[in-house]
């Protein structure tokens, strides 16, 4: 089964279901990685369809969460009773039907706010019972007011601490008139991941104490040369597959992403890898073979096993990503995507903290026994 099942979830998550399904409010749930916050969503959804007569509106940051959460909702039997979408897709239908037109020659995010500020200036009506979004801190204050004019109510899922993307909406925003729900543990990865991702942390807010999942692996930090990366990544795969687990291959990079592609073809490396992200909306994620992504489109997804590799330096994506004050965030998506193991490569181009990483993770490390580190 793609999702785990609902009588293998905690008696927390299961009473946050319960409420959820029950609550008119507004909701906002809130916790770290791992925790289970999609989970949660899904299986609420299923709920609210199976006790009410509705047809939730399931509005989704990217066409790789898309495809991800049709690939669930269709596990769960419900696709057909969700209008899902993509927000920038839902928004520029809606202006369509408004016959709002912004001006063709203007880039596309003038052009966007523009069919926002337009559309907010109409009345709507209430034309969703609920509205389930997920990772609603990548909306804008706009879209979020959009929602707020027509659903009924907004059940809202979201860390403040992973927004990949700055945008103007705020917590604030979302709890003034939202109940809140906190989830505090981690169950889907174990504290080696969550040490090491913690040090990207915007708040720092020691993810290891979270962590309910007991593991003995550890992460493994490769370090090797760009041109041997595929060969590596090569050899690692094997073993992975092995345990007929999802994998996924994170860079921040579309252009090193690409690279890697060609180059795991001409090593006759079986993997998917989507040129344009629209494919993502069509991809079956309960699929084995690896899958090639950049940091920002994996946002939300999960994996049993995930490859990180292409935080260099020279690298335009991360340069821009780094100029922007949002790099810290984009290897903290990145390195928390994974259930299981984790496998960062790291080249003499590497940023300062990736280079940084074996040396504090040892230091870490003494606090544990060796059965801990190599069991």
């Amino acid at each position: 089964m793609f999702l785990i099942p609902y009588n293998k979830l905690s008696d927390d998550q299961k009473g946050i279901i319960r409420r959820i399904s029950r609550e008119p409010s507004n909701l906002f749930v809130e916790g770290p990685p791992g925790s289970g916050k999609t989970l949660i969503s899904l299986y609420t959804i299923k709920n609210i369809i199976e006790s009410e007569v509705v047809q939730p509106l399931v509005l989704l940051y990217n066409h790789s969460l898309y495809g991800y959460l049709k690939t669930s909702i269709k596990e769960l039997g419900i696709f057909d009773n969700v209008t899902l979408a993509t927000k920038d897709k839902f928004f520029w239908g809606l202006a369509s039907q408004h016959r709002i037109y912004p001006h063709k020659e203007d880039p596309y995010k003038r052009k966007y706010n523009y069919i926002l500020t337009e559309l907010l200036k109409l009345e709507h009506k209430q034309n969703w019972d609920i509205a389930v979004i997920d990772e609603v801190q990548d909306l804008n204050r706009k879209e979020w007011q959009l929602l707020r004019k027509m659903a009924g109510r907004i059940t809202s899922m979201g860390d403040f601490n992973q927004g990949v993307y700055k945008t103007d909406l705020t917590r604030g925003d979302v709890t003034d008139d939202s109940l809140v729900e906190r989830l505090f543990d981690i169950f889907r990865f174990h504290k080696f991941i969550a040490k090491v991702a913690d040090k990207f942390s915007r708040r720092k807010e020691g993810l290891e104490k979270k962590v309910s999942k007991i593991d003995t692996k550890h992460v493994k930090i490769i370090d090797i040369s760009i041109a041997k990366e595929a060969s590596e990544i090569k050899k690692i795969l094997p073993a992975l597959k092995n345990q007929r687990d999802r994998i996924g291959i994170i860079c921040p990079s579309k252009r090193r992403l690409e690279a890697m592609h060609n180059q795991l073809n001409h090593l006759n490396v079986e993997h998917h890898y989507f040129e344009d992200n629209k494919a993502f909306r069509e991809h079956d994620f309960t699929s084995t073979t690896p899958l090639l992504i950049t940091s920002s489109s994996a946002k939300g997804l999960e994996f049993e096993n995930v490859i990180v590799f292409g935080f260099e330096t020279d690298d335009y994506f991360v340069s821009n990503f780094n100029s922007e004050d949002e790099l810290d965030e984009l290897i903290y998506v990145s390195l928390t995507r994974t259930n299981s193991g984790l496998y960062i490569l790291r080249t003499p181009n590497s940023i300062s903290k990736i280079k940084e990483l074996k040396q504090e993770v040892e230091e870490e490390s003494s606090s544990v026994s060796l059965d801990d580190i190599f069991g």
